[in-house]
């Protein structure tokens, strides 16, 4: 692989991937198995969608140093399915001198025992009719936008009793 420039930026998102803050898990390992990108965290943690791992990496060739926080392989909640094969990501705004560099070989260890429990417990269960609707609505806007639109409307009308579509 020829030596990268330091004029070069080491995340080059696709439009799409700007749009949607998102990338695919190979594009991820990719993305953070180059050698320039630096790991300085890797941790199981929570936010107001589910249980993820949280990861936040930099590029040692860019100045100033920008934090990026990718997460995923984890169970959202609102969704009722589990995230394998994509990451939300967005640049953090962490100071420097406050996170070591991890040791590329162990974060890439951690993140493949997180993705074996993941994919070992990923099985496919039917959505409740809240969870689609969520769905809908977070891929038509985005997910904090989803749950205020569910909040505002208090849940009505999303009840998972059987007996209401009979």
């Amino acid at each position: 692989m020829p030596e990268r420039r330091s004029h070069q930026p080491c995340f080059t998102f696709t439009e799409r991937e700007k749009l949607y803050d998102q990338v695919s898990h190979n594009r991820f390992m990719a993305l953070v198995m180059q050698p320039d990108i630096d790991i300085h965290e890797v941790k199981e943690d929570s936010n107001s969608f589910g249980e993820y791992v949280f990861v936040t990496v930099s590029c040692r060739n860019e100045q100033p140093k920008k934090f990026y926080t990718f997460w995923g392989l984890g169970y959202h909640e609102h969704r009722e399915r589990w995230i394998t094969d994509s990451w939300q990501w967005f640049e953090s705004q962490r100071r420097q001198e406050t996170l070591p560099v991890l040791a590329k070989e162990e974060a890439y260890q951690q993140i493949k025992e997180r993705e074996a429990f993941v994919r070992a417990n990923a099985i496919p269960t039917q959505q409740s009719r809240r969870a689609q609707l969520y769905e809908v609505l977070a891929d038509l806007t985005d997910e904090d936008g989803a749950f205020t639109e569910l909040e505002d409307l208090g849940w009505m009308f999303l009840g998972d009793n059987e007996e209401q579509d009979e």
